[in-house]
């Protein structure tokens, strides 16, 4: 009876274990060709033939092209949330030392040589041509990012500060490292030649957390006067 259940269980754990690996195998297809191409510019074929995988494939695991371009944009949310950010906003540390904590951290993906380059392609191609899947993505999921620099941005402005000053103000900090860090290959070359190490970003994260502050304690002054 034992070996029976055993020979059952087999049956059904291996095609579970292959539909696990396809899916991932799509999942790491599909990353490469929207990075390289943005989402309009990858076909579902070029994806499938990249994964080794049935045309069909795409369909059985993700619904659609979109389905599959939302998983990948989770996955890249999710390698860019971690404990550390989540916890920027959790402590009792004044804001200016939680906004350092946050540029910090927003820099520190181009030190990584793995899918995270990927990734910031995949935001670049964004930033070029806006796709509904994003914008639905950005509405549906929970972005720390986003929530730890309002917390940071309502600690700093004045209480009466209105949820639409608060929004634009949170946009606006969440972009200053942005550059430098989807603009890692242009930065590093002529003619500004930045040497991308762990010192310098450190530096450059004091840098713009002092700016940051400059641009958020002028914000305030012109609170008051108004």
């Amino acid at each position: 009876m034992d070996v029976e259940k055993a020979r059952h269980d087999d049956t059904w754990t291996i095609p579970r274990r292959r539909d696990a690996m396809t899916r991932e195998r799509l999942l790491r297809a599909a990353l490469a060709v929207f990075a390289e191409r943005g989402f309009a510019g990858s076909s579902v074929r070029r994806i499938c033939q990249r994964a080794r995988a049935n045309p069909a494939a795409i369909k059985y695991y993700f619904g659609s092209k979109e389905g599959l371009y939302h998983e990948v944009l989770r996955s890249a949310g999710a390698a860019f949330d971690t404990a550390e950010l989540r916890a920027i906003a959790d402590d009792d540390a004044t804001p200016e030392a939680m906004l350092h904590r946050m540029i910090r951290h927003q820099l520190l993906p181009v030190l990584r040589r793995n899918r995270i380059g990927r990734y910031l392609r995949l935001f670049a191609w964004e930033d070029l041509s806006p796709t509904r899947t994003f914008r639905d993505f950005l509405a549906a999921e929970q972005v720390p990012v986003l929530s730890t620099a309002a917390t940071i941005v309502r600690r700093l402005l004045p209480p009466d500060t209105s949820p639409e000053d608060v929004s634009i103000t949170t946009v606006w900090l969440i972009n200053q490292a942005t550059p430098f860090v989807r603009g890692r290959e242009t930065l590093s070359g002529p003619p500004f030649d930045l040497r991308y190490d762990a010192a310098m970003i450190d530096r450059l994260a004091e840098r713009l957390t002092h700016l940051a502050l400059a641009g958020l304690g002028a914000r305030r002054i012109g609170s008051t006067e108004h």
